[in-house]
């Protein structure tokens, strides 16, 4: 597609194909069930179960049952179904960003202190486990707005909980599922459901592989082939000793391999007055020119496990999980081939090649009402401990020149430990009081300490400047009301406030840095982040319940919210030596605010065909902020950055309605199906989903890296039987092959290479991210018994 008009003529068109997949399953073994249109959905977003009518907060909820008809193979892939949320890794299989309601989520400037905080079986977990491909998946939920005075972490924008299949005690059963697509892609999964004790005792096997090409973006300067492979496997037990206990358990393993390049394009393709490259590379070309690719290997353990026990009409409730990931990724520093080819290849070869082991260990116990307290009140109480610890090894490989890039004088390794973690203990509470049959008035707090700590050494040496041992202590609340006018009209008011400890990155951005001083000394640890939030809703049935109408609006306001300024040059004084260095991403605290707008229509307009729009807009800005930035023409030298500071070892500058996510402020989707028999055994089904991005202004600063409207059409077609038990079908996902770049670098990259007596050289290409190509592919599959 290379027009709106296309993009809303299809859409049109396609009204009647696409699939409403926010739903929640009722009972999570539920293989078949969907959203229809205005149906009953059953949520748990405040700890107890709840048709989605009732709940006074915005959830939407994805079933495995609509995970499996949208072919939705990796973790990432959500964001088409949820408008406003953006899910995305780094190529060095390490970062993850998320963004919701206009605030932005990366590792880089957060660490494991996301806006979003992550759930996996309602315990938390670290963003890289899920965003491997999922499999056996019984719910998705994604809850919007501050979190945490019911469970797990504080999280100022959301948080996303994502919970496996239960073992099924009464029915043996299993099922087998295939993806072929037109790039040889492949994705198999399967799984087996035994009733070890009927009603008693259970257990789920469950296993997945995923082969494919990774992003399909290939290199004019090296012929190995983009890749990637997953495999993994999950075990869980269910056990229901008697009647009022029940215990859940699983352990679950995944291992990917990938090898990745980073996209280019020529520097004069989007600028006409920059130098042209040596060999024009254009978007719609896909092509990389790094000389080695990024690779990575991770390889996860997780286990989880639970225990419910009803007793005198309250609810214990216990979850634990511990989960342990192993990294090794090798990021190659010479993005843009800004070394000439002619230099030794261990120089060209020349990574940053990171070994990381990092633990979590989750305990959390709670204590609700099953039973209203003098027939008016619900309560949750509890309390949660987590532990997080992560070593990182790395080596960083740095070709020194002598005068230019042309003469090599050797390769440097230099040896960097990053040691800490974190340790988190809670206790919360929510109090719902019923007025009467109509009202109901609900108040949460969670008190937090945290206690951070963290060292660093280079080459065996430690950075004392990096040393960190912070104990911070923080309250958090909420409040909503409720009322329903009528069984089919409800309005909702709340607030909610968050918190988030300062980011801890930058020691390590900093790590060559011995004598910081001034204003680049004070920017090691950011101060904490809090957050205020207001929202309105209401939640509407129409037409003899046919139509559902949800709309939601809400103001957010931050305080120190984390912001990573990019590629930020600095006075470095290594060894005594001064020079000029430029770091990733230094992270700073900055006030932000968020305006925003959510709306959820959904209906069923004849029996079969299910129609559904969700519609998200948010405004984030970063408002009367001080950023580092780089004021200079090229590339600074130190005295450039003494200049320009009055001093200083690295400049600043005052920004106003600088975006605070790079996701568009509008997204919306457009969802329905149709299903008919085409036999008394049979049914004929047509799915589809329209996912529409408004333009967007990213970095002000970067005049190249706005982004044009633009739409994604999947369009699903096959038949299945009537009693779910097989199910063949085809599919096209990007069906009109719409090529928009994404993210756009404002300069070219230069070489991490170190020249004695000279600069780094830079690269002739800058680095883009493009929308999938188009994938075209045909699914199976077959299943017995309980699903």
């Amino acid at each position: 597609m290379r027009g709106i008009g296309t993009l809303l003529l299809a859409g049109v068109s396609f009204m009647g194909l696409v699939d409403p997949a926010l739903a929640q399953e009722t009972a999570e073994n539920s293989s078949s069930q969907s959203a229809i249109g205005v149906g009953e959905i059953i949520v748990t977003a405040r700890r107890r179960e709840e048709t989605l009518q009732d709940v006074p907060l915005t959830v939407q909820a994805v079933t495995g049952a609509e995970i499996s008809k949208l072919n939705v193979r990796e973790f990432k892939e959500i964001q088409s179904l949820v408008p406003g949320l953006t899910l995305a890794q780094d190529p060095n299989g390490i970062a993850t960003r998320a963004t919701l309601r206009g605030i932005a989520y990366d590792v880089n400037a957060s660490g494991n202190n996301g806006t979003i905080e992550f759930y996996l079986n309602d315990a938390p977990t670290s963003a890289p486990i899920l965003f491997q491909s999922m499999f056996d998946i019984g719910q998705i939920e994604v809850l919007r707005g501050p979190q945490g005075t019911l469970r797990g972490r504080a999280s100022p924008s959301g948080s996303i909980t994502v919970t496996t299949r239960r073992p099924d005690l009464s029915e043996v059963g299993g099922s087998v599922s295939g993806t072929v697509n037109t790039w040889g892609d492949v994705n198999g999964q399967a799984a087996l459901n035994i009733p070890l004790i009927n009603d008693r005792l259970g257990i789920r096997l469950a296993g997945i592989l995923d082969e494919g090409d990774d992003n399909r973006i290939s290199s004019i300067n090296n012929s190995t082939d983009p890749s990637r492979r997953t495999e993994g496997g999950r075990v869980s037990l269910r056990a229901v000793p008697f009647d009022a206990l029940t215990l859940d358990g699983s352990y679950t393993t995944t291992l990917r391999k990938a090898v990745t390049f980073v996209q280019a394009e020529s520097l004069d393709y989007a600028d006409p007055t920059a130098p042209p490259s040596p060999i024009p590379i254009a978007p719609g070309d896909r092509l990389s020119v790094m000389y080695a690719p990024y690779t990575y290997r991770q390889a996860f353990t997780v286990y989880n496990w639970s225990a419910h026990l009803q007793v005198w009409g309250q609810s214990v409730n216990y979850v634990g999980s511990h989960n342990r990931q192993e990294i090794h990724s090798s990021q190659t520093n010479d993005l843009g081939a800004a070394l000439p080819a002619t230099v030794p290849q261990s120089f060209l070869d020349a990574a940053q090649v990171a070994d990381i082991t990092a633990t979590q260990t989750n305990h959390e116990l709670r204590l609700s009402s099953d039973t209203r307290i003098a027939g008016i009140f619900d309560y949750v109480v509890g309390a949660l401990w987590n532990k997080n610890d992560n070593p990182t090894l790395l080596d960083i490989q740095t070709p020194v020149f002598a005068g230019s890039a042309a003469r090599p004088l050797l390769l440097n390794h230099t040896s960097v430990l990053r040691t800490g973690g974190s340790f988190e203990r809670s206790f919360f509470g929510n109090l719902t009081a019923h007025i009467g049959a109509s009202t109901e008035l609900s108040g949460g707090i969670r008190r937090i300490r945290y206690h951070s700590t963290g060292g660093l050494s280079t080459n065996g040496v430690d950075i004392p400047a990096a040393d960190e041992d912070r104990v911070l202590h923080a309250t958090i609340y909420s409040a909503s009301l409720k009322h329903n006018f009528t069984r089919n009209l409800m309005a909702y008011a709340s607030f909610g406030t968050s918190w988030r400890p300062g980011s801890a990155t930058n020691p390590v951005q900093l790590r060559n840095q011995s004598q910081p001083y001034g204003l680049l000394a004070s920017l090691y640890y950011p101060d904490p982040e809090k957050s205020k939030s207001y929202e309105l809703g209401i939640k509407s049935l129409w037409l003899d319940g046919k139509l559902r109408v949800n709309l939601t609006g809400y103001h957010q306001t931050f305080d120190n919210f984390a912001y990573a300024a990019p590629n930020i040059f600095y006075i470095s004084d290594v060894g005594g030596t001064t020079g000029v260095r430029s770091i990733t991403t230094l992270t700073v605290g900055v006030p932000a605010k968020v305006d925003g707008v959510e709306l959820e229509v959904g209906g069923t307009p004849v029996r079969g065909w299910d129609i559904g729009a969700n519609l998200s807009y948010a405004n984030g800005r970063i408002t009367n902020a001080t950023i580092p930035c780089n004021p200079y023409a090229g590339i600074p030298t130190a005295a450039d950055i003494l200049a320009a500071t009055g001093g200083q070892q690295v400049a600043v500058c005052q920004v106003d309605k600088l975006r605070s996510g790079t996701n568009s402020p509008f997204v919306a989707t457009l969802q329905s199906s149709y299903e008919t028999g085409l036999s008394s055994s049979i049914d004929g089904y047509l799915r589809g989903l329209v996912t529409f991005y408004g333009k967007s202004k990213n970095d002000p600063t970067n005049p190249i890296d706005d982004i044009s409207a633009y739409g994604l059409i999947n369009l699903f077609a096959g038949i299945r039987a009537a009693d779910d038990s097989w199910d063949i079908g085809i599919y096209a996902k990007n069906m009109l092959d719409t090529d928009r770049v994404l993210s756009r670098t404002a300069t070219a990259p230069v070489s991490g290479a170190s020249v004695v007596g000279g600069v780094a050289p830079a690269s002739a290409y800058r680095n883009i991210s493009m929308t999938a190509e188009r994938e075209v592919g045909i699914t199976a599959r077959f299943a017995i018994g309980s699903r």
